[in-house]
Order: C-alpha cells, then structure tokens, then sequence
C-alpha cells in the first residue's frame, strides 16, 4: 500500500487525461489575455511611438491596480456562486467569450492621437478588457486547485497545461517580430501599431475558442461534496482571511521578489540588447527577440517533466529554489554575455531562464492548491476564488512592478529613445549595471524568503489526513 507522500498516485485521485488536455486548452488564453501587452508595450509605445517610458509604466500599473480592484470581487463572487453547473464553469463560458470580443479595442486607437490620448485610449480599453477577461480568468485559475486532492498529481495537471502555456509563450515572444513583417507595412515602412492591431483580432478569436472548452469539459469535484452547501462569505472576510494565511503570504512575498528581477529581463533587457549589444537595429533585435523564445521554449518544455518527476522525489520548494537558483545564475551573468563582440551569446542566459521558468510556473500553481487545503484546514471554508484572484493581482502586480522600474530606470541613465544609435558611452554603462543589480538583488530575497514555506510534502499528507477525518473525501 502506497503512503499519500509517494509518488504513485492512488486511481480515485487521478485527473483523466481527456480533463487534464481540456484544462490545459485554457492555458494560452491566461497567456495571450495578458502578457502580450506587457511584453510588447516598451517596442510598441515607446520604440515606434516615441511615447516616454514613464507613459508606459503608467499604462501597465493603471491596469494592474484595476486588476487590484475587480480580481478580488470576482474570486469572492466565483467562491460564492451555485448553480447546477458549479461555481466556476458558468462564469468560465461567459467571460472567454466577453474578453475575446473586447480585447482588440485596446490596439484599434486612431493613428493621429497625441501621446496622452493614446494612453488614455489604451487604460479606458484596457480596463474594459480586463473587467471582462477577469470573469474568466479567477474562476479558470479556481478550478486548477478543486481537480484532485493529491499533493503529486497536482503537479501533473499544471504539468499539461504548463507545455501548452509554454507554446503560447512561444507565440508571444515573437509577437514583434510578426507585427513587423510585410503584410502589416504602413505607407511601406515597418509598423508594430500597424500589426498589433490585425493580430489583437487572431488574439481576440483564440480567447474565444480555447477558453471555453475547460467550461465544457471539466467537473469540479469539490462542489457537490463541499462548496455546494457551504456558507457564503462577503469579500472583506474573505480578503482578511485570506491575506491572514501565512504559507499564501510567503507565497506572495516570493513570486513578488522573483518576478520584480525578472520583469527586468523582458523590459529593461531588451533595451540594453538593442542599444548596447545590436546597435539599435529594431529588426534584429526584434530577430533575437524570436530566437530568444525559441531557445526559452525548447528548455522550458525540455525540463517541465523534469521538475514535475523531481518534485515526486524532494517536494515543491526545494524544485522552486532549483529553478530560482538557475534564473540567478542567468541574471548574474549578463554583464559578460551581453557583448556586442558576440550578440549571439545573449542566448545562453535564455537557456537558463527557460529552465528555471520551466519549475517556476509548474510550483507555483500546484503549491497554491497546497496552501488552500492548509486554509480549508483552519477555516473550514474552500475559498479557491480568493487565493486565486489575491495571487493573480500579485503576480501581475509584480511583473508590471519590474516594468515601472524599467521606465525611469532607463530615463535615470540617460537613455534617450530619439537619440537611437547614439546613446553616449556613459549611457550604456549604467544600464548594463542596472541589468545586473536589480536582478540579482530581487532574486536573492526570494530564495530567502522561500526558507520560510512550511508546507512540505509530509506537511501536506497531514493536512490532507486531518482534512479527511473531518470531512471526508472527494
């Protein structure tokens, strides 16, 4: 007889295969709904419109705070929903189709805005897509942690959707580079605004698609058993718990150093890429930029089965300091691998970034539903929704934190975007020292902090033992 800390998996607690690929399916929605604009927004605004980087970090923290606002309304309305057909599908349907329809506003502004009513145009469509995309997204990030109640077989299911995840990064990381080809030329010449706005309408149509298949397809297995018949709970109680949790906050506290460092490789990076290593050519930085994700993506699904059977053997937080140890080494690094004597050598970084986001992202999702059987165990409430919504704020918050500092950062060393190719010397100085510190600083204090999450692999068979004796399975 297998122990529940093991890494066989006992049939009653296995997700079918056909449920894991119909969850999976969604995976490029949360990817596609959100990190195309903040992966872009520095080459679009500021490279081709001349817009300042402060505008831009305006742009992405406005709608972050908003997510601040609506995410925790959401969750709190998904964990208190019932129907027939659950808490979280009903909304699932509804929203993708919603976001997939307002998702191109953001990119449709007319041409001849100035700077300023670009940005307004972009916060007011943005918040409208946002409003509509977190109607999906809090109830699909939900269903994640009420798909099976075994510590190891959680990690399988965010191992499938992880490698489709991965995949939908693949496209965002070249989504410059299509913006720029020749069938979205404007009056002959390269434009990103041009493309972004053909390929918010693939986008748009893709959300609308993929995100309602988990909707159809998948059950929730915790409602009829638990959540059916539990007490609603108002938001501010369910806030206050929830941010009361203290595995959740440690779990916060990290992926806010983690991202704030590496937030600075997809903003500020691409910059010192550009003007230190590629001399300012925008059409083979926005090259390197596809390469980049080529090499990140094949590492990246290269070790998602390697972290997922090493996590089966050490557990999820020693995996989580692996794959944070090889994002450090990367960051440590650049000063030497960033060289315009050899521009391919920026890569190498890429190598390691991809491995340790490979880790990153299968963790996180799978410790979550760890930390809600550890609440559940202290409430006596299945709250999903809420630890769902506070750690999506948090980790947009983080990243688009990395992309705030990115903007003055670049004005504080001088940068000048009109100046292209002519950045003096000094310039380029403080923004490779700049690639480096921030970094290396923000990841430091995650792996500390890290130490300080007490729901290890035997912490969780007790947490489930107790949960069982109490209430029985599911």
């Amino acid at each position: 007889m297998t122990t529940k800390t093991s890494a066989v998996v006992a049939p009653e607690d296995r997700v079918p295969f056909g449920k894991k690929l119909a969850y999976a399916l969604g995976g490029p929605v949360d990817i596609l709904g959100v990190w195309v604009l903040v992966s872009i927004a520095y080459p679009f605004f500021n490279m081709e419109l001349k817009m300042r980087p402060l505008y831009v970090s305006i742009i992405l923290m406005s709608l972050r705070l908003w997510d601040g606002v609506i995410d925790p309304i959401m969750g709190c309305i998904s964990d208190n929903f019932r129907s027939r057909w659950g808490r979280r599908r009903p909304f699932i349907l509804v929203g993708s189709i919603l976001a997939g329809l307002t998702y191109p506003l953001i990119w449709w502004f007319p041409m001849d805005l100035s700077q300023e009513m670009v940005m307004l145009w972009v916060i007011g469509f943005g918040i409208l897509f946002y409003s509509c995309f977190t109607i999906w997204a809090m109830p699909y990030q939900s269903l994640l942690m009420e798909m099976t109640p075994d510590y190891n077989e959680r990690t399988r299911v965010t191992e499938i959707r992880g490698y489709f995840q991965t995949l939908a990064g693949f496209v965002n990381g070249w989504m410059w580079w299509l913006s720029l080809l020749p069938i979205f030329f404007l009056d002959g010449e390269p434009s990103t605004v041009n493309g972004m706005r053909y390929l918010s309408l693939v986008i748009g149509g893709i959300i609308m698609v993929l995100g309602v298949i988990p909707a159809l397809f998948v059950k929730e297995r915790y409602y009829e058993k638990i959540s059916e018949s539990q007490a609603k709970v108002n938001v501010l109680k369910s806030l206050k718990e929830t941010l009361s949790n203290g595995p959740f906050l440690v779990l916060c506290l990290f992926t806010v150093c983690f991202l704030l460092g590496t937030a600075i490789f997809d903003s500020y990076g691409r910059y010192v890429g550009t003007y230190y290593v590629l001399g300012a050519d925008w059409t083979i930085a926005a090259k390197f930029a596809g390469y980049g994700t080529v090499v990140y993506t094949v590492f990246s699904l290269m070790f998602i089965p390697i972290f997922r059977w090493l996590s089966e053997r050490i557990g999820k937080p020693k995996c989580l300091a692996i794959s944070t140890g090889l994002v450090l080494f990367s960051a440590a690094t650049t000063w030497w691998t960033f060289t315009p004597k050899l521009p391919y050598l920026m890569l190498a970084n890429t190598v390691f970034i991809g491995a340790g986001y490979a880790g990153l992202w299968l963790m996180l999702a799978s410790m979550q539903a760890d930390v809600v059987d550890f609440d559940e165990l202290k409430t006596g409430e299945r709250r999903e929704g809420s630890f769902a919504a506070i750690f999506s704020w948090i980790l947009k918050f983080a990243f688009c934190v990395g992309f705030l500092i990115s903007g003055p950062l670049l004005e504080l060393t001088g940068f000048d975007a009109a100046l292209e190719a002519a950045q003096p010397e000094s310039v380029l100085c403080n923004m490779r020292i700049g690639y480096v510190a921030v970094p290396v600083v923000s990841l430091l204090g995650s792996l500390i902090l890290l130490k300080c999450f007490p729901i290890t692999r035997e912490k969780a068979a007790e947490i489930r033992t107790e949960l069982e004796a109490r209430r029985g399975t599911v």
